[in-house]
């Protein structure tokens, strides 16, 4: 009965809207679908919306779309042109919500499937802005913020049980940022500032693992992934420049892994087979136009062994292995 009440609350309020302001309030849409029992969900859409859409779907018991019982919003879409927004979840006590405001062309996506798992979007002055994020499992946490962004895609996927992940991209563009963890308690951060045809990733596989990107102020970085399988591993690559790359793949347990670039033109590559190892690269490359590229790479088989490498300029070749 309460999901009724708030359904038809909220048509009510949509109704009303669109009769006070039908000069500015045109082609409005909202569809909210609800299925089991104890289901929340708001969603507001202001008159000076131009051909919004707001879709909320929920199948299962105790899902919250925003409300107050969440604290958040569920959609809202003010100031905005021709915005989508969409959340779907399938499962049980899941929270989630789309923060729109003074946008131009934006949509966002939010799927969940599992139990008390959370997920939250804003955007702020985006332009094609989407978000693909599933979560299967309990107590999986994502958290997106998007303020200014051109044409960029989200894909995010969480299996298991009390995974986090954060995206955050500001001022940044044409970039296709993707993270995915399968296991318990890892922990994925991707920061875009400035950061323009790029595609950081982060893949994990494990217990207890923690990755972090950040990209600030950088240009043509297809190539930024890190990979962990295992148990509290650890990598984190900050990149400031054009042109540069990084590979991080760590397998086993307890493995440290750094990478720091600066300018442009640097490639970089660490692998460690084996437990308790350690690596750092720091790299600063040339401000010169299609410089030839630093290359960094590190190698460790075994277990405890630690590793460093330091380059600056450009044409500049490197490479640790050990056993």
């Amino acid at each position: 009965m309460k999901t009724k009440l708030m359904s038809a609350a909220i048509t009510a309020a949509l109704a009303l809207s669109c009769a006070l302001h039908p000069a500015m309030a045109q082609n409005n849409r909202a569809t909210l679908t609800q299925s089991g029992a104890e289901n929340l969900a708001s969603i507001e859409q202001m008159a000076t919306s131009q051909d919004a859409i707001a879709t909320i779907t929920q199948n299962g018991n105790g899902n919250i779309a925003g409300g107050t019982a969440s604290g958040d919003v569920g959609i809202m879409q003010m100031a905005s042109s021709a915005v989508e927004a969409a959340i779907a979840q399938t499962g049980n006590l899941n929270r989630a919500g789309i923060r729109q405001d003074r946008l131009t062309l934006s949509s966002a996506m939010l799927t969940q499937t599992g139990d008390n798992n959370v997920a939250t979007a804003r955007q702020e002055l985006s332009n094609r802005a989407d978000i693909m994020a599933r979560q299967e499992g309990s107590r999986n946490t994502a958290e997106f913020t998007q303020l200014n962004v051109s044409p960029t895609l989200v894909t995010t996927r969480q299996l298991g049980s009390d995974n986090l992940l954060t995206v955050k991209q500001e001022s940044s563009g044409y970039s296709a940022p993707v993270i995915d963890q399968q296991g318990t308690a890892n922990v994925a951060t991707i920061s875009q500032y400035l950061d323009y045809n790029a595609n950081p990733a982060i893949y994990q596989i494990g217990m207890r693992n923690e990755a972090t990107i950040v990209q600030n102020d950088a240009r043509g970085t297809q190539n930024m992934t890190v990979t962990q399988t295992g148990m509290d591993n650890r990598a984190m690559v900050r990149n400031s420049g054009m042109m540069n790359s990084s590979l991080v793949t760590q397998t086993g347990n307890g493995n440290a892994a750094t990478v720091n670039k600066t300018l442009n033109y640097s490639e970089s590559e660490i692998r460690q087979l084996g437990n308790l190892n350690t690596a750092t690269i720091a790299q600063t490359g040339s401000a010169l136009a299609n410089a030839v590229p630093n290359v960094a790479m590190i190698m460790q088989l075994g277990n405890g062994a630690t590793a460093s490498l330091a380059q600056s300029g450009s044409n500049n070749r490197a490479t640790i292995v050990q056993h």
